[in-house]
């Protein structure tokens, strides 16, 4: 399995691979980046099964950042989950309209990380 975690802040990276670890994901499966140039790249070259990615980030918006991923392997629509403290509508109307319909809210909740994410590893562990 190959989960991707793309956020420009360390803090928020730690915290997922922590939640992440708690479900028994492997360091070796989970794969953190903070530019969506490299993700791409790795995508490319290696694939993806599940994608944790902010929308808000310097050099490559999540916006434009799904857009590319979803080009790459469409299949990871269903998996994709967008992560960001801006609520903006026209931000979230953007993501929707390409596929995404997988939110979580900064600050992560642990409980509710768990309610949505374990389902999606349980998924891809068959």
């Amino acid at each position: 399995m190959k989960i991707i975690i793309l956020d420009d802040s360390i803090t928020i990276r730690m915290i997922l691979e922590s939640f992440l670890e708690d479900f028994d994901v492997k360091d070796d499966e989970i794969f953190s980046f903070e530019n969506g140039h490299e993700v791409i790249k790795f995508i490319k070259e290696n694939g993806a099964d599940i994608i944790f990615s902010d929308i808000n980030m310097p050099k490559m918006d999540g916006y434009e950042f799904a857009k590319l991923t979803f080009e790459i392997m469409p299949s990871l629509k269903n998996s994709f989950f967008c992560i960001s403290s801006d609520e903006s509508t026209e931000m979230f109307t953007k993501m929707k309209e390409i596929g995404v319909h997988r939110f979580l809210k900064k600050p992560i909740n642990e409980l509710h990380f768990r309610h949505f994410i374990l389902p999606e590893i349980i998924k891809r562990r068959k």
